[in-house]
């Protein structure tokens, strides 16, 4: 994620017990790449079925302490599980927590998470996040996301099929009127390298105009879905090029869906 050495040994640890119903999501599955600006401090476990959270909870906890692990719990309530795991010096947070079935793609088999929520899921999630909550990592990672995977306008057309309440104008304005922080909040994040609040803000409203130009060019009809290119992959739609008619629409489902792609 730069992952820490301490958050790779617990999710190398804990990837067997992993499947489709339990997988991590989250900002540890946000900022896996070494170029990615930030570390998560916590690693999320999300579950389909809330009942299934303090079962999953309690078996990685065994787990865990068969490995050495000190599990010492901080709140234990039906959809939600939050322990630190510590050995030594080192600690880690972890989250065990219900989440919504709904979503584009479906979860998928990782070497290293064991299974892991698609990054167009993840991406979709942290805006929907970012709308509900200032907090300063969930806006380092969506300037992140606009610049590298898909940009500010196509995640939040692409959001509102997962919360049909919001626009795509109304979840913008929801998730600027959160951006407002101070640089002392910035630095206490665990940064891969130091980052400018001005920097970090310009990128926003560079994003957040393409998004406002982006949006009332796209079909109304089509609001809540992912843009496909040729080979599959989610991306920014360009209402005006050529090809944009023969792109695919992908629409979150209930488990998620693969796009079938038409043949020449």
């Amino acid at each position: 994620m730069p992952l820490t050495p301490v958050q790779k040994s617990i999710l190398t640890l804990l990837a067997a017990q992993r499947s489709e119903g339990s997988h991590i999501a989250g900002g540890t599955a946000i900022n896996r790449s070494d170029s990615s600006p930030r570390f998560s401090e916590d690693v999320d476990i999300f579950h389909d079925v809330a009942d299934a959270v303090s079962t999953s909870a309690i078996n990685d906890e065994l787990v865990l302490q068969n490995a050495g692990w000190k599990v010492v719990w901080l709140i234990r309530q039906p959809s939600l599980y939050r322990a630190d795991v510590r050995r030594g010096k080192d600690s880690v947070r972890l989250d065990w927590c219900f989440d919504s079935a709904f979503r584009f793609f479906p979860i998928q088999p990782d070497p290293e998470f064991g299974f892991v929520l698609h990054r167009a899921d993840l991406a979709t999630n942290k805006l929907l996040a970012l709308a509900g909550r200032s907090e300063i990592r969930d806006f380092i990672d969506i300037v992140h996301l606009d610049q590298t995977e898909l940009s500010l306008g196509a995640l939040a057309w692409a959001a509102c099929g997962k919360d049909q309440g919001f626009s795509p104008q109304s979840l913008l304005a929801m998730a600027n009127r959160r951006v407002h922080f101070r640089q002392e909040e910035l630095d206490r994040e665990h940064l891969r390298t130091p980052l400018d609040l001005r920097d970090l803000k310009a990128k926003w409203i560079a994003a957040f105009e393409r998004a406002e130009r982006l949006i009332p060019t796209l079909p109304e009809s089509e609001i809540g879905c992912l843009y496909l290119d040729p080979s599959g992959i989610p991306t920014t739609p360009e209402p005006l090029a050529p090809a944009f008619p023969a792109w695919g629409r992908h629409h979150g489902t209930l488990g998620g869906a693969w796009p079938r792609l038409a043949t020449p």
